[in-house]
């Protein structure tokens, strides 16, 4: 199961950094990072923020802000809620087998609500 979930990342990977470097219209510095919407739920471990993706793959993103404020604004969002979960306009990248993202931005907030399927089973 490890190596499929591995498999589907990576793949997934390829193709976004695949479609960005075939955008004629890009100049070269925005072929360095192609931003997608990734949705997912927040955690933290050793003071570091990650992204558990709310995909079909089970996948933690640590997290890199361009903007700090999206960092504070998420920590807060924490504190707050119990359960909630984002999009987040960010890129993906694996470097030395670790998922990373780094944000750009918080695209949408979905407070009080869970994205994640076993989550959901377990609420009915």
């Amino acid at each position: 199961m490890k190596i499929i979930q591995y498999l589907a990342i990576s793949l997934f990977l390829c193709l976004s950094h695949h479609a960005s470097a075939n955008d004629s219209t890009s100049s070269p510095a925005d072929q360095e990072r192609f931003y997608d919407l990734f949705p997912g739920t927040l955690l933290e471990k050793n003071n570091q923020l990650y992204l558990h993706s709310c995909q079909t793959i089970d996948a933690e993103f640590k997290l890199k802000f361009n903007h700090p404020a999206d960092e504070q604004h998420i920590r807060k969002l924490m504190q707050k809620y119990n359960k909630f979960w984002l999009y987040l306009t960010a890129d993906a990248d694996m470097k030395d087998d670790e998922y990373l993202m780094t944000v750009d931005g918080i695209a949408e907030e979905h407070l009080n609500k869970t994205c994640h399927l076993t989550e959901l089973l377990d609420e009915l």
